[in-house]
């Protein structure tokens, strides 16, 4: 166990120790305490924030806040863009504290950026990391596929079921019919105002 929270600590320090800018975002966190419960793989640790870097120890204390779901769960937290954490929270991830913590925990890795593969693995071993990153991988790309397709449909069914969108070849009818109102229009203002000069 020891050896993997090493490794964790390694692999989440990488940014810190490269770029200046990344370690600067630790200052936020300096001396708060995160818990991490792994439901699937079965693990806990905490993540002690010093200016400089991230311990990653086993659990002492009472952290600021705990965490608590599946490794797949809480790399999605990660990688979960701002419009996404809703949902990546609502499937089981819990938080109990100071959630601020949890939050500004995820800001600094979102702008300094981890191989969550690596860290992972360092926890879980190589294999059950790369099946949560794939897993985490196709159900982005289902997600956006469905997304995509449900868009596609509802446009469609609004054109022709509900005819309450106009097709693309209708709106473009339309427009050329406004440019020749348009001009219509003003060449017949200009024949009012030829009759009214004379």
């Amino acid at each position: 166990m020891r050896i993997a929270l090493f490794a964790l600590e390694q692999a989440l320090n990488i940014p810190f120790r490269i770029d200046p800018e990344a370690r600067a975002g630790l200052a936020a966190l300096a001396g708060r305490s995160v818990r991490v419960v792994l439901t699937s793989p079965a693990q806990s640790f905490e993540l002690a924030f010093t200016p400089e870097r991230i311990q990653v120890r086993p659990p002492t204390g009472n952290p600021d806040v705990t965490v608590r779901g599946s490794a797949l769960q809480l790399a999605a937290l990660m990688r979960a863009r701002p419009e996404q954490t809703q949902k990546v929270v609502a499937s089981g991830l819990t938080m109990e504290g100071d959630i601020d913590t949890a939050w500004a925990m995820k800001r600094l890795f979102e702008n300094a950026p981890v191989d969550w593969q690596e860290a992972f693995a360092s926890t879980v071993g190589d294999v059950p990391a790369q099946l949560v990153i794939r897993g985490l991988r196709r159900v982005g790309a289902s997600v956006r596929y469905a997304a995509r397709r449900l868009g596609a449909n509802a446009v469609a069914f609004l054109q022709d079921e509900e005819r309450a969108l106009p097709r693309p070849w209708e709106m473009d009818e339309f427009l050329a019919a406004v440019d020749t109102l348009r001009d219509d229009v003003e060449r017949l203002g200009q024949r009012v105002r030829r009759l009214k000069a004379r």
